[in-house]
């Protein structure tokens, strides 16, 4: 009889020390909690408006089928680097009663998703969306074959909706030429296939969808906005419900300015807040003290940046004054030229 082999990173996990298996243990529950997004509510009703367009008929008087849609739209939610966006997304999908399941290309979930590489010219999505599906794709083939075989894929699956996120990759280090091919075809498999698109991905993502007109008009966006200083009550909630996940107190005043150097660190981003927070709850908890302060966010905030102590918000009492950054990749961060100025480059 052959048995099969214990999974190499159980194994992993099963050798930590029990003091270290415990505080995974504790993280993996602070990061189970999911805290909506401002923009939670108004995301919901976009993604139902598109799905309930999904699903009109055309002619009113006979069954719902294929042919018997009307054209369908898509959404594109645009906003920062770490807003949010995949996350909220995939709550909706999540527990959606129809949707869920979609992380498995072999669930009847009417739902594929795609995470593309960058950069990602017409190839690479293609590949993107036919190894989603379950394919492997074993040799190289031209850009119009991969994308063939994605749409034959999408087709007989079936899957209806397709959700591509990080899109803003085929505007990193990708040709003009290559980036109107990967609108073209986006346009395609909701006009031709009648597949229903959920594009996300940073603000470059807009200028990228605009270099085509039919693409842009069947997409409706929405954006996650960067945080303001008349949310920072949404930032302390956010920070108890996961301190008290692993009954740990907050202490902080009004002096403190604790969660707009938060904000301010995360660059106003709130998917970023929530890493930070995450990250200085385990801090806290490693040093086995039962109260979460602004120092533990320093630590966080330090190990994440490397800056020194001078140039740490949640430290500084210049604090505002300091500019952080992040390692988000910086390739044609402008997106595609304007409409005016892509003329003269043209041979």
């Amino acid at each position: 009889m052959i048995t099969k082999p214990i999974d190499p990173l159980l194994r992993l996990r099963e050798a930590l020390p029990a003091e270290l298996t415990k505080h995974l243990d504790r993280i993996e529950e602070i990061k189970s909690k999911f805290i909506p997004t401002p923009w939670q509510p108004e995301l919901v009703l976009a993604i139902n408006e598109v799905v309930a367009n999904a699903v009109e008929r055309k002619n009113r008087n006979l069954p719902l089928t294929h042919d018997n849609r009307i054209d369908v739209k898509g959404l594109a939610v645009i906003g920062p680097s770490r807003s949010g966006k995949s996350r909220a997304l995939r709550q909706y999908f999540d527990h959606h009663p129809v949707f869920a399941g979609y992380g498995d290309p072999s669930s009847d979930s009417p739902l594929l998703w795609v995470s593309v590489p960058s950069p990602c010219g017409l190839v690479q999505l293609g590949r993107s969306i036919v190894n989603a599906s379950g394919y492997a794709v074993e040799r190289d083939y031209p850009a119009h074959r991969l994308f063939e075989m994605a749409r034959t894929r999408l087709r007989e699956m079936p899957k209806p909706f397709l959700a591509i996120e990080e899109l803003q990759h085929s505007t990193h280090e990708v040709s003009l030429k290559e980036q109107v091919n990967v609108c073209d075809a986006l346009k395609n498999l909701m006009e031709s296939e009648r597949i229903t698109l959920f594009l996300s991905g940073v603000e470059t993502l807009i200028p990228f969808i605009g270099l085509d007109s039919q693409l842009d008009e069947r997409l409706t966006k929405f954006y996650f906005r960067r945080l303001v200083p008349q949310q920072q009550d949404l930032l302390a909630d956010m920070v108890h419900v996961y301190a008290d996940a692993v009954c740990l107190d907050v202490a902080y005043s009004n002096t403190d300015a604790l969660f707009a150097r938060l904000s301010h660190a995360s660059l106003h981003a709130f998917g970023r807040t929530v890493e930070i927070t995450i990250d200085a709850i385990a801090d806290c908890l490693r040093k086995e003290e039962k109260t979460l302060t602004r120092e533990h966010f320093a630590c966080a905030y330090a190990a994440k940046s490397g800056q020194p102590a001078s140039e740490n918000p949640f430290l500084a009492d210049r604090w505002h004054d300091i500019v952080c950054k992040t390692h988000v990749e910086k390739a044609n961060e402008l997106g595609p030229l304007p409409a005016a100025a892509r003329g003269k480059h043209r041979k």
